[in-house]
């Protein structure tokens, strides 16, 4: 079990807290809704949904999430403003829990975050992201907004090793983010394919150990890349999301992104045994302080 000499940052984000040394708080399950080809996504243009389904699969999360004492948040996904932004309204509305605003690029997103603003929402609104193709103008306006919460992905053909991407983080995204003045950031190590996602996990222990930063990724984006495991089904991808994930919780990972939200119930409770696993030694062996809400506390 790691222990950073660097001092690790916990950042409350609405109802959730991120960060901390190894085994300190539970990691985070991030389930993305409204992906292009979710069932309940009726035209991505207008944002025009089946609530039931929304429904049934959110409380489904929350409840799993919830039992096992995993801090969850919504990966809102959306092309464009009018629809990302009702269905952040819904959601926000619908559950407590911080949610990122996932808008494929500027265009969407940025207009979003300020409509959430005038909103009240920020406290929960998460960015997502700032990275490579961030203007200024957005960086502007993002200042103008006063935007609290953000994603820095650190992605990009040129930053595929792990020192490559450091170095795009320590020159380039950190000071946007401290330039705009948002509060709390999480990092993305960002995948690129199956094969490299052991540079992305150790990116983002790597980030832990140089910044004190909560990292994470998102293991299911290589998962869904990897032609060859369509052939043994759904269960067999599920699986390999699942472990994929664990993996990269192990490594140091503070969050992980696994893609639609209704593959909880498999993530979840493998999420919850290893971050037990964890506080359970950093509580008996380093004898260190672990956060209240513990799937230790729940599990066993």
């Amino acid at each position: 079990m790691m222990e950073f000499e660097k001092e690790q940052k916990t950042f409350a984000i609405g109802n959730v807290k991120i960060g901390g040394q190894p085994g300190e708080n539970p990691s985070v399950c991030i389930g993305s809704i409204f992906y292009k080809g979710h069932p309940a996504l009726i035209d991505e243009k207008t944002g025009k949904f089946d609530k039931t389904l929304v429904e049934k699969e959110v409380n489904e999360f929350v409840d799993i999430c919830e039992k096992n004492s995993i801090p969850y948040v919504l990966d809102v996904v959306g092309s464009y403003e009018d629809a990302l932004y009702e269905e952040c309204v819904y959601i926000a509305d619908l559950v407590d829990c911080p949610f990122l605003v996932d808008g494929v690029n500027d265009s969407s997103r940025v207009p979003v975050m300020e409509k959430l603003a005038e909103n009240g929402l920020l406290d929960r609104a998460i960015l997502n992201s700032i990275d490579e193709n961030t203007s200024k103008e957005s960086v502007k306006k993002l200042k103008e907004i006063k935007i609290k919460h953000a994603v820095l992905l650190a992605f990009g053909v040129r930053y595929i090793t792990p020192e490559k991407k450091l170095k795009f983080i320590r020159e380039s995204l950190l000071p946007i983010a401290n330039e705009i003045g948002v509060e709390n950031y999480i990092i993305d190590t960002a995948v690129l394919d199956l094969p490299s996602l052991s540079f992305t996990a150790r990116t983002a222990y790597l980030v832990k150990q140089e910044f004190g930063i909560p990292s994470g990724c998102a293991p299911a984006n290589a998962v869904y890349g990897w032609e060859k495991i369509k052939q043994y089904g759904n269960e067999a991808r599920i699986s390999a999301i699942t472990s994929a994930s664990i993996y990269c919780i192990v490594g140091g990972c503070d969050f992980v992104l696994f893609g639609p939200i209704k593959f909880g119930k498999y993530i979840v409770p493998s999420v919850a045994m290893i971050s037990a696993m964890n506080a359970y030694y950093r509580k008996r062996l380093l004898r260190k302080k672990i956060s209240d809400k513990n799937p230790i506390n729940s599990i066993f």
